[in-house]
């Protein structure tokens, strides 16, 4: 739960002050409330006179003060609920000097001398939100709990009295020294929840967090996130979690001077490495997250916690943890996961100045592409924090890891084009992740050649230099699933724009496919027609059937293409394919291109498909005379 949802939780906790619904007379607190009266306005006036008597109290002695302010608490939290938080109270600074002077002493007291420990259970007795035995408590705790969430002024008041360090004392206590019995009582549970939102109305505040810097409480409640985690309680780390994310995201210089001379992010750092191989996953990314939010929420005041972060040994750390979720996503993307990878991708933006690369583009290109066209948007400038996604790509195997990578990849384009160039000219990705993406998932596979089609369809960018190597891969590679996805890109990446007709052929691409065509065909001609197999995936048919039809766009419009065809003697290859109905269509397609260039020879080629065509191939009859009918293209 990140702070925003802790405040809409707590903004009427469910406690016998807030809503009787549901219990009995007997679970609501006795309070000694002065009558029936219900009206704010007399309540407040009610206070101002009780409390004006109190403070007349100097001859009394502590235990004496002690109990008359306390028997003004309720009529406070009276007043205060009758008027729907509003307070109308002329000493309220007074008051909440005293109460919260009165609650730090008795933490204090509960405190001193006492091992961790011991220490832990009586932080535990004193905040706890109903008590049988001693409602004093309850009054106190709600009292500084409503006025924390008043007003600057009345919180300075708070603070001045040392209670919000001791307040993130007791929940160090509690998330490091957890309970026998880590299952709390309802009761426990909006006690905590009150307590935690007393800390997050402190962090509300510059003051506030002053109040919060005043020891080692934050360095020990931080540190042990870190490298307590085996042994912390449960039911106290969401609380922990929440309040810390809290002083994050209000980071002000005294948070980070503090955070640096307490060396708290160098340390984190070093008990994560230690700990990322044996902690489960999702807790140990939980904990790196918290830590790289201070450097985030930070780094706009300060770089100094980035510094800290990277000369710490971050990065190792950061790939460590990505890595251990190879193999345990199960399709789904965890919180965790999501976030990090959210942060990984933030650190790439941060730098001292922007990325230089010279200008490398290979020609022809789109129309329409220019490389200097100024784009607004965030620049990438941490290679070093990139280089983390990338290793995860290369030695990952799990779809929803790799997957993760290469969304983060396709928004770093989305935030400024310019950043596909500013790492494909320094680190080649793209490139590199075509050699290993025959040992990819299918899912992983489908991704990157969507992925490589970005860079066509939205960017008008032909990447030469990686479109040699899908090439490659679509001649060597061995699986064969692998080639069919690449090749099915090539295929609309073709059919996109005329160019890659002449771009194709003098890459070798068109004359790889002839020469695997004829190969097929060679093999079809000895084993015979087996034909198609309705509902029966060939993996093999499907991959001629796609050569087949990369050939047809290929040779559309281009009749350098057309005699590139004739002239590896591929006519009578292809006519071998017209004898099955799965490759007929694209066969005939490519016979129909050639007679741009000799229409005499493309006649006689359907007239001889038709002459020695048998009575029981009816279909390819009116197929080839289907063409015979239609012009020539």
């Amino acid at each position: 739960m990140d702070v925003e949802e802790f405040s809409k939780a707590e903004d009427r906790p469910e406690d016998p002050g807030f809503q009787n619904e549901g219990q009995s007379l007997a679970e609501k607190p006795n309070f000694p409330l002065e009558g029936q009266i219900t009206d704010p306005t007399v309540l407040w006036d009610m206070l101002e006179k009780k409390f004006l008597e109190y403070q007349q109290l100097t001859h009394k002695n502590l235990e004496e003060r002690r109990k008359s302010l306390l028997s003004l608490l309720p009529l406070f939290l009276k007043a205060w609920e009758h008027s729907v938080g509003i307070i109308c109270f002329r000493s309220l600074q007074s008051l909440a000097e005293d109460v919260s002077d009165q609650l730090a002493q008795e933490i204090q007291q509960a405190l001193s001398g006492k091992p961790a420990e011991q220490a832990r259970a009586a932080a535990g007795q004193l905040l706890r939100w109903k008590s049988d035995t001693n409602q004093d408590r309850y009054l106190l705790l709600k009292s500084v709990y409503v006025l924390t969430g008043t007003d600057s002024e009345t919180l300075g008041r708070v603070v001045e009295s040392g209670l919000p360090a001791l307040l993130l004392q007791c929940l160090y206590l509690f998330f490091a020294f957890p309970v026998e019995k880590d299952v709390p009582l309802e009761s426990d549970v909006q006690g905590q929840r009150l307590f935690v939102q007393m800390l997050l109305n402190i962090c509300s505040e510059s003051q506030g967090l002053e109040g919060l810097l005043s020891g080692s409480e934050l360095q020990s409640l931080l540190i042990a996130t870190t490298c307590l985690r085996e042994h912390s309680c449960f039911s106290w780390k969401e609380a922990a979690f929440c309040v810390l994310r809290a002083i994050s995201k209000a980071q002000s210089p005294s948070v980070i001077q503090y955070l640096r001379s307490a060396d708290c992010v160098r340390l984190s750092v070093q008990n994560l490495s230690k700990l990322a191989d044996t902690l489960p996953a999702a807790e140990v990314s939980e904990a790196v997250n918290l830590i790289l939010n201070f450097v985030r929420d930070s780094y706009a005041i300060s770089s100094a916690l980035l510094l800290e972060f990277e000369n710490g040994e971050g990065y190792p750390l950061l790939l460590k943890v990505l890595l251990r979720y190879d193999g345990l996503t199960q399709g789904e993307v965890e919180p965790q996961l999501q976030e990090l990878m959210e942060l990984v991708m933030w650190l790439t933006t941060c730098g001292r100045s922007e990325l230089k690369v010279f200008d490398s583009v290979t020609y022809p290109q789109l129309e329409g592409f220019k490389f200097h066209h100024e784009a607004s948007g965030v620049t990438v400038k941490n290679l070093q924090a990139f280089q983390v996604l990338q290793n995860v790509f290369h030695r990952a195997s799990d779809s929803v890891l790799c997957s993760q990578v290469l969304s983060a990849i396709k928004t770093m384009w989305a935030w400024n084009p310019r950043n596909f160039f500013l790492l494909e000219w320094t680190l080649q990705p793209i490139s590199q992740f075509v050699e290993v993406m025959p040992l990819k998932p299918a899912s992983v596979q489908a991704h990157f050649f969507q992925l490589l089609e970005t860079l066509v369809f939205q960017l008008l960018y032909v990447p030469h230099e990686i479109l040699a190597k899908v090439q490659r891969l679509i001649k060597e590679s061995p699986e064969l699933s692998c080639t069919l996805v690449a090749l099915g890109s090539i295929l609309r990446i073709t059919a996109s724009d005329p160019l890659f007709t002449d771009i194709f052929r003098d890459s070798g691409l068109l004359g790889l496919l002839l020469a695997q065509l004829r190969k097929q065909a060679k093999i079809m001609r000895k084993s015979g027609n087996k034909g198609c197999s309705p509902g029966v995936q060939d993996p093999e048919r499907e991959l001629t059937c796609v050569m087949l039809n990369t050939v047809v766009t290929l040779l559309q419009g281009s009749v350098r293409n057309a005699v590139v065809l004739k002239d590896h003697g591929m006519v009578p290859f292809i006519k071998i394919f017209l004898d099955d109905d799965c490759y007929r269509g694209a066969s005939l397609s490519i016979l129909e291109q050639l007679s741009v260039i000799n229409a005499e020879e493309y006649m006689s080629i359907i007239v001889g498909a038709l002459c020695s065509s048998t009575q029981a191939e009816l279909q390819l009859k009116l197929d080839l005379l289907k063409v015979r009918s239609s012009p020539p293209l």
